[in-house]
């Protein structure tokens, strides 16, 4: 389920819910496109608040996924709201809108739903759905209890390229659906000591040979990561 918001500041609150939204993800940060809303509870109420807040607000507001319990999990903001189509309990507006990348709604409903309970589960999404995968466990790590001088192990024959390595480098520190990094910028935020891991003694490598050929120079981008936190890199 989804709910809408017109932003409003510290008085913000959702003024209609909806039950499924199209059309919100994408490859760029900000994109100006259509988005469809699909079942709308309250149309006309929806399309007044519209109206309203062009007049006395800059007609911004925000997609917010909702849980069984109707709680925000996460939030989509959309600018410049202009709604083009409104047939039955549907509508379409045009909007700029913050965008989250392809499969993080699909990530973030197997969250809700406790889905994800055992490791590999991105490899069932598809090569442009990982970053989307990434972000989702960016947003809901919860890494209270910090790990130190952990020993990692990965194995160069799960995965085929740079976003699976990091599915598997974040599910082999913190679990199903764990977290370090979604690009390699992000990765030395993690080795900083931040995501839950204060410090890491040994990275092992298995099947290096495989991860060699397929990242090429980035291997050694990689290698030279680890070790520029004095993390150990065994190469198997």
């Amino acid at each position: 389920m989804f709910g809408f918001e017109l932003d409003q500041g510290e008085n913000s609150k959702i003024i209609s819910f909806i039950d499924e939204v199209k059309n919100i993800e994408g490859t760029c940060l900000i994109a100006y496109k259509k988005v469809r809303l699909a079942n709308v509870n309250d149309v006309a109420s929806f399309k007044s608040a519209i109206e309203s807040s062009s007049k006395t607000y800059d007609n911004n507001g925000y997609i917010s996924v909702l849980d069984e319990q109707k709680n925000i999990v996460a939030r989509t903001f959309v600018s410049n709201i202009k709604i083009i189509k409104s047939k039955h309990n549907n509508i379409t507006f045009l909007g700029h809108v913050w965008q989250h990348p392809k499969g993080f709604q699909k990530a973030l409903n197997m969250k809700i739903n406790n889905e994800i309970t055992k490791k590999s589960i991105w490899k069932t999404f598809k090569k442009d759905e990982l970053q989307g995968w990434l972000v989702c466990a960016l947003n809901n790590s919860n890494n209270n209890t910090p790990k130190t001088n952990i020993t990692i192990q990965i194995d160069g024959n799960e995965f085929h390229n740079l976003d699976s390595f990091l599915c598997t480098l974040g599910e082999e520190i913190h679990g199903p659906g764990g977290y370090f990094g979604r690009n390699l910028a992000s990765l030395y935020d993690c080795l900083r000591g931040d995501f839950g891991v204060e410090s890491v003694s040994e990275l092992i490598w298995i099947n290096h040979r495989t991860s060699k050929k397929l990242f090429k120079s980035k291997f050694t981008e990689i290698l030279e990561i680890f070790k520029n936190y004095n993390v150990k890199v065994s190469l198997n």
